[in-house]
């Protein structure tokens, strides 16, 4: 399951109880489905409680929690399926995930309970504030 929201700033925020999944390459088929709805459902909650915010450049945060007791080693976080996050936000938040429209930021921990925190800013007036939630995995929902 996820939900997405609109914290007071402005920054769209997309929760997805799961951590992201080991890169795209050979990933089976239902997975990639299974995160697919997983996105689109948390951007659809979020389009019923806000306006989904449009921005030409957007600065895109990921968080990664991965559960303790899962981790056997430290994971990588550029092995992770970022690219289908970002690719089902191009079009919804932002026109293209060029250089042009976009830049991201990567994050990982181990926690309590997996999880997927997706932040979406204007890059020149909220890059900073998408950062600070990245550091600190809050929001002011």
């Amino acid at each position: 399951m996820g939900k997405g929201f609109v914290t007071k700033s402005g920054i769209a925020v997309l929760e997805i109880r799961e951590a992201l999944p080991k890169s795209k390459v050979g990933m089976m088929p239902e997975v990639h489905e299974h995160w697919l709805a997983l996105i689109h459902g948390a951007i659809d909650d979020l389009a019923k409680k806000d306006k989904v915010p449009k921005f030409q450049k957007a600065m895109v945060g990921i968080h990664i929690t991965t559960a303790a007791g899962r981790n056997k080693q430290l994971w990588d976080t550029s092995n992770r399926s970022v690219n289908l996050v970002i690719n089902n936000l191009k079009g919804t938040f932002f026109p293209d995930d060029n250089i042009h429209h976009m830049a991201f930021a990567v994050v990982g921990d181990i926690g309590e309970a997996a999880r997927t925190r997706i932040y979406i800013g204007d890059f020149e007036t909220q890059s900073l504030q998408v950062m600070e939630l990245l550091v600190h995995g809050k929001t002011s929902d």
